[in-house]
């Protein structure tokens, strides 16, 4: 009889599990369309600066779903809407190492809150321009350098235009957890802790 109720349990577990990873990957493509409707709304994406597009809104999806559908999934997200934005002209090259980098510190910081501190876990949402910033920024001068600056102030210009988009999206993103937690709608819902 014991052997029974463990055999059950097993495929119970594994039938949530499931069900937890279909939830999180029909989030993701959900929210890679979002991203894009809103790329296209974002007054910012039309002009370039030093190959960079500002786009708060990719930011703001980082932030969400970092937090609330974990890593693996937020990569999938961020990579979804960069490749639109590419293809579309909306976005450059930059788009793909600044929104993934983004998405990689946010969703490995809510998996470390998540398990010591779960009650700050949408604090998450505001690493994102730790990734962005700093190793978005910096792998966006190893690609193009701009010309005859010295190194410091090539990353300086980097950083500040990444930061301009990062910053704000992930603090509206902040703010957007906080109400979703409101209406019933947390990390809890896609994750069996």
């Amino acid at each position: 009889m014991t052997q029974n109720n463990n055999n059950l349990e097993n495929i119970n577990e594994k039938a949530t599990n499931k069900s937890f990873k279909t939830k999180r990957l029909a989030t993701a493509a959900i929210f890679i369309g979002v991203g894009f409707v809103l790329s296209i709304l974002n007054p910012f994406a039309y002009f370039t600066i030093f190959g960079v597009k500002i786009n708060p809104f990719a930011h703001f999806i980082n932030a969400l779903m970092g937090v609330l559908i974990g890593t693996p999934f937020a990569i999938v997200t961020a990579l979804g809407i960069a490749i639109l934005r590419y293809s579309f002209g909306l976005g450059t090259i930059h788009a793909f190492h600044g929104g993934i980098s983004g998405a990689i510190v946010v969703g490995i910081s809510a998996a470390v809150l998540w398990k010591k501190k779960p009650k700050y876990v949408d604090l998450a949402a505001l690493t994102e321009p730790i990734g962005t910033v700093f190793i978005g920024g910096t792998i966006a001068y190893v690609i193009a350098p701009i010309g005859g600056l010295p190194v410091i102030y090539g990353l300086l210009i980097y950083w500040g235009l990444f930061a301009l988009s990062s910053v704000p999206g992930c603090i509206l993103g902040y703010f957007f957890l906080r109400l979703l937690r409101k209406a019933g709608i947390s990390r809890e819902d896609f994750y069996n802790k």
